[in-house]
């Protein structure tokens, strides 16, 4: 065999084995990576936020240590916070105005007389700075605004129904929330955690109203018309706001539009369109609920919310069968 030829076959089977070995060697290197990161996280919280907490955050309210901000308006903000390897939401008052502190303390004294399921539950609370805050149980979720456009109808409706228990309770216990709307109400990566939030506007209609005469507290896109004209104190008012969030939901856009004072002009005065005319697939039975729910006459919407639960419960169970067959 001539030697060029020897040579040749050589080196080949050189390559060969070398890239043999190569693939060994990463092949153990990943696994020894993959066993660490598994040995790793065995001793991780269950907690993931708590695993790599930022480094910026040492500062503590109270005794519970800041994570992260979760968000702020303009008279508070709230911050992910833990104690005892749990985690809360802590909402911080920061605004000096005398009326906007008694209404926070209020918020305080409202969710310390309630108890529900799919009502956000007060933990704690106390001063930070000087400023009140709240200490309130934690949904690892997101807003029924940022989530409603991939829901199903069936998702939709288990969503209303349990914001629909929340306001019985609160009715039965003489509180008017004054602000439902999808931003205010809190859903969990499984859809099994809904929680109403945000009674700093709520109103215990025994109670002596904070709100100066002409002064109006809201989200004017789903309010009541009967508020602009001084009405306070009717629970139909929750009604026809969670009826302005269903016609949200189920046809992604709200029915009024504009300036703040056109959309209170048009609250007042005009018949928004069928939910259907936007959303043509949207199911019959809910669109009568919808358009009962946000007559502008109050006396022609649903007298309480337990009937309202009642048509839902009629209507959930319509839709399922329909889509049986």
């Amino acid at each position: 065999m001539e030697p060029l030829i020897v040579l040749t076959l050589t080196l080949f089977i050189l390559a060969i084995i070398i890239i043999i070995l190569y693939k060994i060697l990463k092949k153990t290197k990943t696994n020894n990576k993959v066993q660490s990161l598994n040995e790793k996280s065995s001793f991780q919280n269950p907690n993931p936020e708590l695993n790599n907490p930022p480094t910026n955050t040492k500062e503590n309210i109270g005794p519970y240590k800041i994570i992260k901000l979760l968000g702020k308006g303009a008279t508070s903000k709230v911050y992910l916070v833990s104690k005892d390897n749990n985690l809360f939401a802590a909402k911080i008052f920061q605004h000096q105005d005398p009326e906007l502190i008694e209404r926070f303390h209020r918020e305080i004294e409202i969710l310390k007389q309630i108890k529900h399921i799919n009502i956000i539950s007060i933990i704690d609370y106390g001063e930070y700075n000087n400023n009140p805050y709240l200490i309130l149980e934690y949904v690892n979720g997101k807003s029924l605004d940022e989530i409603y456009m991939d829901l199903s109808i069936i998702e939709k409706l288990d969503i209303v129904l349990a914001i629909s228990n929340a306001l019985n309770y609160l009715h039965s216990k003489g509180i008017i929330h004054r602000d439902i709307k999808p931003e205010n109400i809190l859903v969990d990566k499984d859809l099994k955690n809904i929680k109403l939030t945000d009674l700093g506007i709520s109103r215990i209609v025994y109670w002596k109203p904070i709100t100066q005469d002409g002064q109006i507290l809201g989200t004017p896109a789903y309010m009541a018309p009967e508020l602009f004209e001084g009405v306070y104190t009717d629970p139909r008012i929750d009604i026809y706001s969670l009826g302005i969030t269903m016609y949200e939901i189920f046809t992604h856009k709200t029915p009024f539009h504009g300036s703040p004072s056109e959309i209170v002009m048009k609250q007042i005065k005009e018949i928004p369109p069928l939910p259907s005319l936007i959303n043509p697939n949207i199911p019959s039975q809910i669109e009568k609920i919808i358009m009962k729910c946000i007559e502008k006459n109050p006396e022609r919407r649903y007298k309480n919310v337990s009937k309202l639960i009642e048509d839902l419960l009629l209507a959930r169970e319509a839709i399922k069968k329909e889509n049986k067959r």
